[in-house]
């Protein structure tokens, strides 16, 4: 029988006359459209566009229609409040003439009860509709107290007259109060019963604004007030819980009604009250105050609640310092030692070294944001629509200029590397030969520009200077990663401004590492066995290689994908310590360990006059006479220099 009822409304929804016609008919067909529709609206998410407007008129006119049962209108009522629960893409422009005719008849409906009180409660929507004679009664007050869920229970919807406040063991979520005109104690100037509806939306779904964009997904309820005789009202005050999000504060609220010429909210007529309602169980409520009865909301804007802890730890600032002192270390040597190595320092090698250097001093002194913003001690006077429910500050430029620098420098260090890794790979195919010959003209060009222009697309998508959190972080000098939500967003420029080109650079360069690792690890049949080098050398040599292509930060897409805190947190410490050491890891390996290197070492150390000390006519050497090393035939050829052209050579250590 449902399923019957399902197909049967599905196909009047389908058609905007059929229902039309419907009505015409008895009211058992009454009944039934009206169980049908809400047997169909039961699947929201299975809703479209024009299921939600044939579904709103029709619930429409069932609750426009006069003398039907109690059954039709509980129906309607589920039916809408089953709209209410359907997506929030699914409602736009041609659902807005729909939507609006319902909640138009709503505010009529709950002006139409002949008895004393009368409540009509579904999860997402109640009505309560009362007629009294207002002779004695200065304001009827509707209050909504919270419950375990977060939807309406008739248990927790209170009515209450004057000054008399409803007490209840949970805080309230919302509460209304309509007063009257009239001397203080001494009630309205009325002898005639009238008639007073209140309606509660559990979300903003039907009132879908166009000047106030919503990214979060807090709930925004509506509530609405009416008055069969407008000429006795005095005021009408409404209150809404304040929302505690954990990590959000608010910054600021409007107090405002759905203007039906506008089509939109606006605040005319409604202001702020600064105090609250004398009850415990409304403190740290949002409080309005208007001087018309429609449908009601407040509309607020939350900031970040941003904890600016310390970025970088001991093994951090350690670990850069060495860093940036071995890498130093490193292009003086490839620059001072060019002719004594018989080759020009490697454009590659001191590139690679330029780059990183820059990167760890911006990181050590750069990374923490300067400025720090904190949530607003009280929201504003000003009743003023805000533009979004997440505010941002006007971007104020140091973070922003860091964070774009510290983007260009880290692709600029991996564009170098995978350039060098290109030029070994060349080297290694083209053993005579060796890279093309416009290679070095090439490289500069790439390993400079390419960085450029992916922060330059980065800034011009992302970055606004009222929306500076669109591109970068606010904790952190760095790019944005999560949404208000706190959920990673593919959209942001860390995905596709840093770890998708990053992930393209590491790939090539494992590919080149495993390319190289299986050539030196080949013998060749012309080769003796005392010419083939020893598996720690060749082993040596393929950690040389990996440590300046940086396969190590690999660690870090793992670390993203990680659920275990465990887990995640020694991949954290172990991505922290392989990195941050990454230019004494390069400075040990192309640097101290170079017999050159050793040579010069010994030659400064031996330039410095050794003091002596003089007993009875003797002096004693603190430091022991050098005596000649022999002489050793080997040889030898860094990564970062000019592979000579024999397969041998490139199996070498840099040492």
């Amino acid at each position: 029988m449902a399923a019957k009822r399902k197909m049967s409304a599905s196909v009047l929804m389908d058609s905007k006359e059929s229902y039309v016609k419907y009505l015409s008919v008895s009211s058992a067909d009454i009944q039934s459209l009206a169980s049908s529709t809400q047997i169909l609206t039961s699947s929201p998410d299975q809703l479209t566009v024009q299921n939600i407007s044939t579904a709103a008129q029709i619930a429409s006119i069932l609750l426009s229609s006069k003398n039907i049962s109690q059954d039709i209108q509980l129906a309607a009522v589920t039916t809408v409040s089953q709209l209410l629960n359907a997506s929030a893409t699914n409602f736009s422009d041609k659902t807005v003439a729909s939507t609006r005719s319902l909640t138009e008849t709503l505010q009529n409906f709950s002006l139409r009860s002949e008895n004393a009180s009368s409540l009509v409660v579904q999860p997402n929507l109640a009505i309560q509709s009362l007629k009294i004679n207002p002779i004695g009664i200065t304001g009827v007050h509707l209050t909504a107290f919270s419950g375990l869920t977060d939807t309406f229970l008739p248990d927790r919807i209170n009515v209450s007259y004057n000054d008399a406040v409803p007490q209840d063991q949970f805080p309230f979520d919302v509460q209304m109060s309509i007063n009257f005109k009239g001397i203080p104690g001494a009630g309205a100037n009325a002898s005639t019963d009238i008639n007073i509806g209140f309606v509660l939306y559990n979300n903003d779904q039907f009132f879908r604004s166009k000047q106030f964009t919503v990214s979060l997904n807090t709930k925004r309820r509506v509530i609405s007030g009416n008055l069969g005789e407008n000429n006795i009202l005095d005021s009408v005050r409404f209150n809404l819980r304040n929302p505690n999000l954990s990590s959000m504060s608010i910054q600021d609220f409007a107090c405002v009604f759905w203007d039906y010429k506008l089509g939109d909210w606006s605040t005319e007529g409604c202001k702020k009250v600064t105090t609250s309602f004398n009850s415990s169980n409304f403190s740290g409520s949002l409080a309005c105050s208007c001087n018309h009865t429609t449908n009601f909301a407040v509309l607020m804007s939350f900031s970040q609640n941003y904890d600016y802890s310390e970025a970088l730890g001991v093994i951090s600032i350690v670990g850069c310092a060495l860093s940036v002192a071995g890498l130093v270390i490193t292009v003086l040597f490839q620059i001072l030692t060019r002719k004594s190595r018989g080759v020009s320092p490697t454009l590659l090698m001191v590139n690679i070294c330029v780059s990183m250097t820059i990167f760890y001093l911006l990181f050590i002194f750069g990374i923490n944001n300067p400025v720090q913003h904190t949530a607003a001690s009280a929201p504003s006077q000003t009743n003023s629509i805000p533009p979004s429910d997440v505010h941002e500050d006007m971007d104020q430029g140091p973070c922003t200029a860091m964070a774009a620098l510290l983007q260009y420098f880290l692709l600029a260090t991996f564009t170098w590397s995978t350039l060098y890794a290109a030029q070994i790979f060349f080297m290694i195919k083209n053993a005579i030969s060796g890279p093309p010959r416009n290679f070095n003209t090439f490289s500069i060009a790439a390993g400079w520009g390419f960085p450029a222009v992916i922060v330059g697309i980065s800034l011009g998508a992302t970055y606004r200077p009222n929306e500076p959190l669109n591109y970068r972080q606010e904790e952190f000098c760095w790019l944005a990663a999560l949404t208000p939500n706190m959920t990673f967003d593919v959209q942001k420029p860390m995905f596709w401004g840093f770890l998708l080109p990053l992930a393209l650079m590491i790939f090539l360069n494992i590919a080149v590492l495993f390319y190289f690792a299986l050539t030196i690890c080949r013998t060749t049949q012309s080769l003796n066995s005392t010419q083939v080098p020893p598996f720690r050398k060749k082993l040596l040599s393929s950690v040389s290689l990996a440590v300046v292509l940086g396969v190590s930060w690999i660690i870090g897409y793992f670390m993203l994908l990680s659920v275990d805190p465990i887990q995640h947190n020694i991949l954290t410490y172990a991505f922290c310590l392989c990195n941050t050491t990454q230019g004494v890891q390069i400075f040990v390996l192309f640097t101290l360990r170079t017999k050159i290197f050793k040579e010069k070492f010994s030659i400064f150390r031996n330039s410095i006059p050794a003091p002596e000390v003089s007993v009875h006519r003797m002096s004693y050497h603190l430091w022991p006479i050098r005596e000649e090393d022999p002489l050793e035939n080997y040889r030898s050829t860094d990564f970062d220099q000019q592979v000579p052209n024999h397969m041998d050579d490139l199996m070498e250590n840099p040492a």
